[in-house]
């Protein structure tokens, strides 16, 4: 991990070295979102560069690294803890390292991307492959798009075993330039994932009857199944408000799985520049999610299968409070300073609370948070 981090790091250094081929930029940006309750916590710096080669050629690389701690749900029923806390796992502070690199062609009608990411934490390890490719027509004002990818994951099981999963995916979409106020864009994707696709930290609770212990709760292992379809449909709508000099981006998203999962999510953003030097950013996403068939966040009694549970075929069963039904709401503003024409600095925070539908799961486990952003951004 250490060789990775140095490498990933040199390779990013120059290329700021060679950024004098070509009209580049540096984006760097830091995060933190902490979760009430001193629950989960996460801090992320992430830095991304392009440089313009030679012959329409042009490298992209992005880095990141965030710090996880805290605690968050494994599956105990909060009205089952003997402790205040005790359904929350409480795990060390972990790293994960990551980067994408992607090579860009662009010609006069097709542009091509081939694209290589790895990200690398103690219990996850995962590799991305992509091919994107899209043509333009109508003078540039109408792109169709295409991509394949596979991420090539090696996961830490329940047992503390390295076990495998894969997730290729295909997609296509088109974008359509209708003036020079509005743009429209449409997307689709399926993939179809397989291999060990449960959460290791995730239980559900079963009763266990002895003579000695009655009703007991214990805990057991989560099956989840080893494939998935999913499908993802996608539409933006971005336009220019020319009488009140606002941009206004509007997107959905709709996903579905082959297990019943599926959600849907709604984006608006504004902006709304004042002066030469300030914009205000003001933004609201709405999520909807219908919960998983193989979902429950009651007490099971015990099965002699759940000891060694297969899943190939089932049965199935999750009590991981992120398979339920559910809502979340993210209220956020972000302001940006132009120091120069080529040069900004922006600062954000969100509000991102949840609710539970299924009327089932215990409240305390969705979790409400608190995100803060600091950016720059400069192109030389």
């Amino acid at each position: 991990m250490k060789v990775f981090s140095i490498t990933l790091w040199l390779l990013f250094f120059r290329l700021l070295e060679i950024s004098s081929w070509g009209q580049s930029y540096l984006r760097g940006k830091y995060r933190e979102w902490i979760e009430d309750d001193d629950r989960v916590e996460v801090k992320s710096w992430y830095a991304e560069t392009e440089v313009e080669l030679q012959q329409g050629w042009s490298l992209d690389f992005l880095g990141t690294i965030d710090a996880w701690s805290g605690a968050t749900p494994y599956g105990l029923p909060p009205t089952e803890a003997s402790t205040e806390n005790e359904w929350l796992l409480r795990v060390p502070e972990e790293i994960r390292k990551a980067g994408l690199f992607t090579l860009n062609k662009g010609t006069l009608n097709h542009d091509f991307s081939f694209e290589y990411g790895i990200s690398d934490e103690p219990d996850y390890l995962s590799r991305s492959y992509a091919i994107k490719y899209s043509h333009k027509l109508a003078a540039e004002t109408l792109i169709l798009n295409s991509g394949l990818s596979l991420q090539d994951d090696s996961v830490k099981n329940f047992v503390g075993n390295f076990v495998e999963k894969k997730t290729p995916s295909i997609s296509v979409g088109l974008a359509h330039i209708l003036d020079k106020f509005t743009t429209i864009s449409f997307n689709f994707t399926y993939s179809w994932p397989s291999g060990y696709l449960s959460d290791p930290y995730k239980v559900i609770p079963a009763n266990q009857r002895f003579i000695f212990l009655p009703e007991e709760v214990f805990l057991f292992e989560e099956n989840r199944p080893d494939e998935r379809e999913i499908l993802v449909l996608y539409f933006e709508l971005s336009r220019y408000l020319d009488e009140f000099k606002i941009g206004t981006h509007l997107s959905y998203r709709f996903f579905q799985d082959d297990h019943a999962l599926n959600g849907h999510t709604f984006h608006l953003e504004t902006n709304r520049k004042f002066g030469d030097k300030w914009m205000i950013s003001p933004r609201y996403r709405f999520y909807h999610q219908n919960q998983a068939s193989f979902y429950s966040p009651r007490i099971r009694k015990y099965e002699t299968y759940m000891n060694s549970p297969d899943s190939s075929n089932g049965p199935y069963y999750s009590a991981d409070h992120r398979l339920s039904s559910f809502d979340s709401h993210t209220l956020g503003l972000k302001i940006s300073y132009f120091l120069k024409d080529d040069l900004y600095v922006d600062a954000g925070y969100d509000r991102y609370f949840t609710d539970g539908k299924d009327g089932l799961t215990d409240k305390r486990v969705y979790p409400n948070a608190n995100v803060f952003t600091v950016g720059l951004q400069w192109e030389y």
